[in-house]
């Protein structure tokens, strides 16, 4: 399985097949129509992109599946959850997706156990992209003065974060997608990622993985969280480094 997880001929493969999902997709009438934007029974928009991209990674991972026993648990295949895992968002950012915009992203995560695996996050849109099997050199320091970091819209439209109006460390920015915003972490582009709100395993899976494997960490209202063994977790989520988690906590979770 170790060799699956890191084949870059294979996440070469897999990003083809998602360009072509979108490619036919986007096929020149209106945005809507052509994506097939439906609502789930929870009232959350799905397209056939997200649809399309779930079903050719469970046949991309079919051997994994059958042979070595991988669960496969898609937001739009929950039939299994268990460990080891294939953990699928096949478009985290559906809704930014319906209007057109970038802010999205696949997110796959191959899970040995709860707390590790290979992770990748891909946005066909941009070509933004991040994998576990990508080298990088660790940022020699941080914005230690005013930290910034992104936010769910949903929570900032809700009013949800109104209160960090008042603080005067943190810079905040809304982005859709949290598997996206986690790769602009992981990435270096921010210096921490916040939700209120809670978060179903396939939307975090691969991003926590990346941020965890780059050395940031994950905290739940102030206290660590190392292994993902549940289908959701609770909000007042912060990803971040260890040094700045206190003064995080004490500024963004009210």
């Amino acid at each position: 399985m170790d060799n699956e997880m890191i084949n870059r001929e294979k996440v070469d493969i897999l990003r083809r097949e998602v360009l072509e999902i979108v490619k036919n997709r986007l096929n020149g009438s209106s945005l809507q129509e052509s994506l097939g934007v439906t609502k789930k029974s929870d009232f959350s928009l799905v397209t056939l992109v997200d649809k399309e991209v779930s079903d050719m990674m469970h046949v991309q991972f079919s051997d994994l599946i059958n042979k070595e026993g991988l669960h496969f648990f898609s937001e739009e295949d929950q039939k299994s959850f268990g460990f080891p895992a294939i953990i699928l968002d096949p478009i985290d950012g559906t809704r930014e997706l319906s209007k057109g915009l970038g802010e999205c992203s696949v997110s796959l995560a191959i899970m040995s156990s709860p707390s590790e695996g290979f992770a990748w996050l891909y946005n066909p849109f941009t070509g933004f992209e991040l994998s576990s099997a990508d080298t990088w050199v660790e940022p020699v320091t941080y914005n230690e003065d005013r930290l910034f970091g992104y936010v769910s819209k949903g929570d900032m439209k809700k009013g949800l974060l109104d209160h960090l109006n008042d603080v005067d460390n943190v810079t905040i920015a809304a982005r859709g997608s949290i598997a996206f915003k986690l790769g602009l972490l992981a990435s270096g582009a921010c210096d921490f990622v916040y939700s209120k709100t809670p978060k179903n395993i396939w939307d975090i899976a691969a991003g926590t993985l990346l941020c965890w494997q780059r050395g940031y960490k994950l905290y739940q209202v102030g206290r660590e969280v190392s292994s993902l063994a549940d289908k959701k977790i609770a909000g007042e989520l912060i990803w971040c480094r260890e040094e700045c988690a206190e003064v995080l906590h004490n500024s963004l979770v009210k």
